[in-house]
């Protein structure tokens, strides 16, 4: 359970923002995660061996208990060698790997211009949508049919539980972290839930 449930908190001002009678699933406090943006090459978590491994990743419980967890945490970290010459994006890339991809104009590149730290992402029935709270209100920033969503996971990293990663139909992604992403991955999960319900 987080220590802050948003849907509580934020879920009465986030509706008053929404179209009559649509359904709120899921919402978050969300900016971009921290890592390199940009880039030319597709996330591995789309292609086919990724995709393999996403599958065998489900297949294989959750480690339990902190030894568990720091070890699956570490074991990303400790096999990864940067060179020498590192990259100009180090280190962030290294430390948060890429964190969205896509040309502009592409849904992932929209809702990176909105996600901007003191932003929400939220879940209804029909819609993935974008708020910020301006002078206690709520405003929607972006939005997009939730079918324009055609993948959603956790993407998470040892000290950054609370991230997830979003894929489009046009082939754009993104990763996003929840506030206090550090001290769980509840929120995460929520969203993650909330778009994979049924599929």
């Amino acid at each position: 359970m987080p220590l802050v449930d948003d849907l509580e908190v934020w879920g009465d001002d986030a509706r008053r923002a929404l179209a009559p009678g649509e359904v709120l699933l899921a919402i978050t406090s969300v900016g971009v995660a921290y890592g390199a943006r940009g880039g030319a090459e597709p996330d591995f978590w789309t292609t086919p061996a990724g995709q393999l491994a996403d599958r065998v990743n489900r297949a294989v419980p959750e480690p339990k208990g902190w030894v568990g967890k720091a070890l699956t945490g570490v074991g990303g970290v400790a096999f990864a060698s940067p060179s020498v010459d590192l990259p100009s994006d180090f280190p962030e890339s290294w430390i948060g790997g890429r964190t969205c991809f896509g040309p502009a104009g592409s849904s992932a590149r929209q809702l990176e211009a909105v996600a901007t730290g003191h932003s929400f992402f939220a879940v209804t029935a029909q819609r993935v949508v974008a708020l910020v709270d301006v002078d206690d209100r709520m405003r929607v920033t972006w939005a997009m049919p939730r079918d324009a969503v055609v993948a959603a996971r956790r993407r998470p990293r040892l000290l950054a539980r609370g991230r997830f990663g979003l894929v489009f139909a046009d082939g754009s992604w993104i990763v996003l972290g929840t506030f206090g992403s550090h001290v769980g991955s509840a929120h995460a999960k929520r969203v993650v839930a909330a778009l994979t319900a049924g599929s």
